[in-house]
């Protein structure tokens, strides 16, 4: 990246590993202070796979870092350092800030701004892992435009996946009138969302090669083709320069709905000059082609024509050319399909009263006729392709799902990739699904899904096609991006013209360069139940502990006056494998430690707690090999009662 004014030197690695000294817009630290809506005290620059508490991979430098604990400042960086705040916006120039997506796989969004206009550009959700226990969602962090909201043009949303589309709703809590600008099957899958939250958005559908003024910004959108119809690619103009963010895509040459990605459209954008392509990453370490979605239509009918009882098909609930293919064996096997969770019904209800999923007369039935359908004719289509236990096929395979069982000599097929990250669940489920005795197909023994992403050989295509002066890899894991940034230079694109940032990297394009200029706090904003923002890392770390290692909880009754323990300790355990009778030998030392503190002095409750969890505590992790319940210690203060 090209050097900047500034007073402190970083050093910054290019897409070929090369190291090149640059210099931030300033040395001063962030002082935007810490907010509860942001999930934890990290940057989210590391893989999904890695989030919380294990080593992650830092986009400042290309080796392992250590996970920042639940303590840091929300004002640092992934490897602790503190932000460098961005120079105050330079007048002409177009600035880009990804709140979510560039180090990950989910929550993609990234804010565009120009003269005081801001356009946003998708907005989605993470789903969060097991280290994350009782997290519905995980959301971008929104405050870095929270206090300018009216200066919102538009939201454009390239395609409706969950990763794209799920924060929209509490988006619009902050601004309800702020318009979205989608492809039809898009806007329709956010209005049915929205309707959910009680809110009716304002919306604008486009197609591609449509073109449209919003405020500051000449937007022009281009068709391209993934694993949802109506995907779009969008081209922003302003007189600071020409950027183009691709949305998630690849270059199948065979789609189910025969609408390509749009090449002639992207040639004609690339001869206008593009100064800087913000291209899709999630594939770009992938060999080779990705194959035609239309070889997955033969390996279902294989799977089909095998299976001598009840199928059970999982796949994105949104999936809609999947659930198109299993439609169509279904009917040509002669079996009911019945599709199975809210989301599913609620996507395939839209899609196909759109057009955009064909359902043969008399094939779809609804879950309650199901029973009355005999095994070798039925089809289940649910969610839980990603090892989900609250979806549909995690339900299943715990053998709690109220309609639906598995049985000896039924076929469960996982027709989705894998996201990195889900391996663990995914594998736990398969794994519960054969001691049943199921049948399971899924990409490790068939050839049962394509992925929606370009490999290596269509992202070195596409950057030929558009030859960009720069480029910003989006949409994956730091490895992904470097591999995408890999693939630009190789195209020709000049390497220092490569920037691999990070979520809330401050990226500033100017006179047809593009740099990065400093970073604003973004953290995981949690959505548990209701509440939004309301958790941090410190109440998951206690969730985690709960989990994991059980609860101790000890009751003490205490006279302060008399600076003597009346009664008690009383110890209660809660999945601890141990037996209340191993802790006779702590009520002593906890009673001594207690008493002493009493007898110095000390009368408040809080403090008297605190000196029993410690003393319980390190017992605990000397006796029992380092474990670490969650202690809650209760002093209730006769002298204190009497009192009142």
């Amino acid at each position: 990246m090209p050097s900047t004014q500034g007073t402190r030197k970083n050093t910054r690695k290019t897409a070929t590993g090369e190291k090149r000294s640059t210099r931030s817009a300033s040395s001063t630290r962030s002082t935007r202070s810490s907010s509860s809506s942001r999930g934890g005290s990290r940057r989210s620059s590391a893989a999904a796979s890695t989030r919380s508490r294990k080593p992650r991979t830092n986009s400042r430098n290309s080796g392992p870092v250590r996970a920042v604990n639940a303590q840091a400042n929300p004002n640092t960086t992934s490897d602790g350092m503190p932000l460098i705040a961005p120079p105050k916006y330079r007048k002409g120039s177009m600035r880009i800030v990804p709140l979510g997506g560039l180090g990950e796989i989910g929550r993609n969004m990234n804010v565009i701004e120009y003269n005081g206009h801001i356009l946003l550009i998708d907005c989605g959700v993470l789903f969060p892992e097991e280290e994350q226990p009782g997290v519905d969602l995980i959301l971008p962090d929104f405050n870095y435009i929270k206090d300018r909201l009216d200066k919102v043009e538009a939201l454009v949303l390239t395609h409706g996946h969950e990763d794209h589309i799920g924060g929209v709703p509490y988006l619009l809590r902050l601004r309800k009138d702020i318009p979205l600008i989608g492809s039809k099957l898009t806007l329709a899958l956010v209005e049915a969302k929205c309707k959910e939250h009680r809110i009716n958005p304002v919306l604008k559908p486009v197609q591609g090669r449509d073109k449209m003024k919003v405020g500051a910004f000449n937007l022009e959108f281009i068709s391209v083709t993934h694993s949802i119809p109506d995907a779009l690619a969008v081209s922003v103009k302003t007189p600071a320069g020409h950027i183009i963010d691709t949305g998630d895509m690849k270059l199948d040459q065979l789609p189910l709905d025969h609408k390509i990605t749009d090449l002639r459209q992207f040639a004609k954008l690339g001869e206008q000059g593009v100064d800087l392509l913000m291209s899709d990453s999630t594939n770009a370490e992938v060999p080779g082609f990705v194959k035609p979605e239309t070889t997955i239509g033969p390996a279902l009918d294989r799977a089909f024509g095998e299976a001598s009882r009840k199928i059970i098909v999982a796949s994105f609930s949104s999936h809609v050319h999947r659930v198109q293919q299993v439609v169509d064996a279904a009917h040509k096997h002669g079996r009911k399909v019945v599709f199975v969770g809210r989301s599913m019904v609620r996507n395939m209800g839209i899609a196909a009263d759109l057009g955009y999923l064909h359902l043969p007369e008399d094939t779809v039935v609804d879950l309650k006729q199901a029973a009355d359908i005999q095994d070798d004719k039925i089809v289940y289509m649910c969610t839980g392709s990603q090892g989900e236990p609250m979806a549909a096929l995690g339900r299943i395979a715990d053998g709690n799902h109220p309609d639906i069982t598995v049985g000896e000599f039924d076929t469960v097929i996982l027709a989705s990739s894998l996201i990195p990250g889900n391996e663990h669940g995914v594998y736990k489920v398969i794994n519960k699904l054969t001691r049943m005795g199921a049948r399971v197909v899924n990409k490790d023994n068939a050839a049962i899904h394509v992925s929606g992403h370009c490999d290596e050989g269509e992202l070195l295509y596409f950057y030929n096609i558009v030859q960009p002066k720069a480029a910003m890899p989006i949409h994956g894991e730091h490895r992904h991006l470097v591999a995408n940034g890999l693939i630009a230079v190789k195209t020709g694109v000049d390497p220092n013209n490569v920037v691999l940032a990070e979520d809330g990297d401050v990226v500033d394009l100017y006179k047809g360069q593009a740099a990065v200029v400093g970073s604003v706090p973004c953290g995981y904003v949690y959505v548990d139940g209701q509440s939004v923002g309301e958790i941090g890392e410190e109440e998951l770390e206690k969730r985690r502990i709960l989990s994991e290692e059980g609860f101790v909880s000890s009751f003490l009754v205490v006279d302060t006056d008399r600076r003597e323990v009346v009664s008690g300790p009383k110890i209660y355990l809660n999945a601890v494998a141990e037996d209340e009778s191993d802790f006779m030998e702590v009520r002593s030392r906890i009673v001594s430690d207690v008493e002493d503190a009493m007898a110095r002095g000390t009368k408040d409750n809080h403090q008297l707690q605190q000196i029993m969890r410690r003393t319980l505590g390190g017992w605990i992790a000397r006796k029992f090999n380092r474990r670490r319940p969650m202690i809650v210690p209760v002093v209730a203060d006769i002298a204190k009662d009497v009192q009142r």
